[in-house]
């Protein structure tokens, strides 16, 4: 459980970073894109049965945020090489 809470942690992180405007896009796709992704479709249910029993929205908020901000732009660079 705690290496869950720590790549959590760290997705959590880059999320906040990333909505800040304190780190690109870019940059966090070349480094983390397909982990992100992969981690926040595993993960997901874990964070609502969380969000639900705790009453907060926020758990995981600034992965979620990464989470679709990186599927937007798998589907950009999808439509650009359509």
């Amino acid at each position: 459980m705690v290496e869950i809470n720590l790549v959590y942690a760290f997705f959590d992180e880059v999320g906040v970073l990333l909505k800040k405007g304190l780190v690109d896009i870019d940059l966090v796709e070349n480094l983390i894109h397909g982990h992100a992704i992969r981690t926040w479709e595993k993960l997901k249910p874990v964070f609502e049965v969380g969000r639900k029993l705790r009453n907060d929205p926020n758990i995981a908020a600034g992965f979620e945020y990464l989470y679709s901000e990186m599927k937007k732009r798998e589907q950009q660079q999808a439509s650009k090489t359509a």
